[in-house]
């Protein structure tokens, strides 16, 4: 290096001696271009090689030839690239409406207990549903279809994250893809996040959890609407400003708003919001955010709170009742009115339905009855419907599921209305009963889905009805089918496994079963043992109350079982209790008894064969076990 410094000095004392000489010398750049060149370029050389008493031409160089070509200056350091802000985008569903996303379409999140400007989720809540949060300290921007404010706080564990509107924005971990939204609804305290909301959940002291607007402003209800219809108009309208979208739009509900958001259109054309069917409204005389002077005027109006219980329903089960979150709410056979028999691992299988001590639950436009609170034994307090306890299912996974139906022949979903439930008398056993606990009855001259049973008889003997169209219902611990037969004067009656249903006039209270046996053609309807199913390859065949075939073993003897051990855990005998007489269906011949078995069990029978079940049946209907060994087989009426 030194010798190129040297070298460099040298060139430049040349250049200047021509030039003051007015002597021929190479063109100034070209000399520069040399020198230059010489500057920048990095030969290692070992100094160390060199003697000190090396001569001037031994030390020489090679000079470059000069050049024509321009002059290229060094270049600077690149500047480091900014860093590109992330954008909240919109995406939108067809159940939620519009909601926020990341630029790369993860959902992002509200989280209800947050306050304004301050997360409460931190440590495994943060795990869960991991913040939302600046990157480098630099804001994200905001799509521009997007009107809302962004902004941020300081997390007491570090980083910056963002907020919308004030609250705090979240991922939720389970979400894997863009469009995902499965946080929603969690705990029902988290949300989707929305560009704007149309309802959300506010708190009063005295009345609880409420909804109100966007401005904060409470919601009512009008008890002379219908489901999904409003007949407040003209000056009732405006005293009760309507809530209303633009037609085509979804409404949106804020974090730890549950229940159905949805419209109905009025009979000017625009547009009003709904909750669970109801219409909802303000009040003009509200003067302020948490204002409730509308509750309770004219003894029809009252503020929309947030549903403890609503309803759903299907084509197998009719009607039946949910949770806020959708989820399924079931009864058990075994409880008391306002008195649960279900705890340890019975309520970790089945979850109570719990509120505040001192809330009273609210129940859905749609839900009819009367709900109620029961203090359990540990003294939390379980919603009760019609004095019945409700419960969630472990198993039930999603809204609408209702796996917990017949489990074990005790749990049934919970109906708005019930049809059939069922009764123990101390003399009959358990026998089928209305909605008022009446008797129910069979008539021997009748055939199945069809009743013989009029005029006089009709009077003595009223058949069950329901309006047309409607899915009678059990309740938790009526097993057997369910169905409805038109009568020739076209009312719709209700079945049992075919048998049309009916009370008996002379019967005064619940409980009372004063018909059994008259003329030897009218007997209760009990709660069947043992029915009857079919299909095209093998016919008519057995199958027990909860609709499992049953099967008969070849190697049996008559009234006496050669099944035990593993082979009972495989083929498990259908049993009853000691001292019960097993009840056959309407469509079941032959004689049913019982037999008792080496561990002292009661095992029915069928025409002195006992019956059973197969372990790798795994719903109503299959037959897998027909012909296992040669020796197994499917019973036939």
């Amino acid at each position: 290096m030194k010798k190129q410094i040297l070298m460099s000095i040298g060139l430049m004392i040349l250049l200047f001696t021509l030039a003051a000489c007015g002597g021929e010398s190479a063109d100034v750049a070209d000399v520069v271009d040399v020198v230059e060149e010489t500057a920048v370029e990095e030969m290692p050389v070992d100094e160390t090689e060199h003697d000190a008493d090396m001569s001037d031409e031994e030390m020489e160089e090679p000079t470059a030839e000069p050049t024509d070509e321009p002059v290229v200056e060094p270049t600077a350091e690149p500047e480091p690239e900014p860093i590109m802000a992330a954008t909240l985008m919109v995406a939108e569903s067809d159940t939620l409406g519009a909601y926020l996303t990341d630029d790369a379409g993860m959902t992002l999140y509200t989280f209800l207990p947050d306050s304004a400007d301050a997360s409460v989720c931190y440590d495994q809540c943060a795990i869960l549903w991991p913040p939302f949060l600046a990157e480098d300290d630099v804001m994200p921007a905001l799509d521009a279809t997007i009107s809302g404010e962004l902004g941020s706080i300081e997390r007491t564990d570090g980083g910056m994250q963002i907020t919308y509107n004030g609250k705090p924005l979240y991922y939720w971990v389970n979400d894997t893809n863009p469009g995902d939204t499965t946080g929603q609804g969690v705990k029902n305290v988290w949300g989707v996040a929305h560009p704007s909301t149309t309802v959300a959940l506010g708190n009063n002291a005295d009345l609880g959890k409420l909804l109100v607007d966007a401005d904060g402003m409470t919601l009512y209800r009008f008890n002379n609407d219908e489901a999904g219809k409003s007949n407040c108009y003209g000056d009732c309208a405006a005293n009760w400003p309507p809530l209303l979208v633009d037609e085509d739009v979804i409404p949106t509900g804020a974090a730890g708003v549950v229940g159905e958001l949805g419209t109905a259109v009025r009979d000017d054309g625009t547009v009003q919001v709904t909750y669970e069917g109801m219409p909802l409204y303000g009040w003009v005389n509200d003067a302020a955010a948490g204002d409730t002077t509308g509750q309770g005027v004219n003894d029809v109006w009252f503020v929309a709170s947030q549903l403890t219980v609503g309803a759903s329903g299907n084509e197998a089960l009719g009607n039946f009742l949910v949770g806020a979150n959708g989820m399924t709410l079931y009864e058990f056979a075994a409880d008391k009115n306002g008195e649960s028999a279900c705890y340890d691992q019975c309520a970790t299988l089945w979850p109570p339905l719990l509120v505040q001590n001192g809330e009273m639950p609210v129940a859905g436009f749609k839900v009819g009855g009367d709900l109620g609170v029961s203090e359990r034994t540990d003294g939390t307090m379980q919603v009760t419907h019609n004095g019945r306890p409700l419960y969630y299912w472990i198993n039930d996974t999603e809204a609408g599921d209702t796996t917990g139906q017949g489990v074990k022949n005790m749990w049934g979903v919970a109906h708005p209305s019930t049809t059939v439930a069922i009764d123990t008398n101390a003399d009959l056993g358990k026998l089928l009963v209305d909605a008022d606990g009446m008797t129910l009855y069979r008539f021997n001259n009748d055939e199945a889905g069809k009743s013989n049973c009029y005029d006089d008889c009709a009077a003595n003997w009223p058949p069950l009805l329901v309006d047309e169209g409607a899915i009678p219902t059990g309740a938790a611990g009526v097993v057997g089918e369910l169905g409805t037969a038109v009568r020739d004067d076209g009312t719709v009656q209700v079945t049992y496994e075919g048998m049309p249903l009916y009370g008996w006039v002379n019967d005064a209270a619940a409980g009372d079963a004063t018909g059994q046996g008259v003329k030897d053609v009218w007997f209760v309807a009990s709660q069947l043992t043992v029915g009857a199913s079919n299909d095209e390859e093998l016919g008519d065949f057995l199958v027990g109350a909860n609709g499992m075939t049953l099967y008969q073993f070849a190697a049996d003897a008559d009234g006496e079982s050669a099944c035990y051990d593993q082979c009972a855990t495989n083929w498990p005998p259908l049993l009853v209790q000691n001292g019960e007489m097993p009840i056959g269906g309407f469509k079941v011949g032959g004689d049913l008894g019982v037999s008792e078995r080496t561990d002292g069990t009661m095992q029915v029978t069928y025409n002195g064969s006992p019956v059973y079940f197969w372990i790798n049946d795994s719903v109503a209907g299959d037959t897998t076990g027909q012909g296992v060994n040669d020796a197994w087989f499917v019973i036939a009426p």
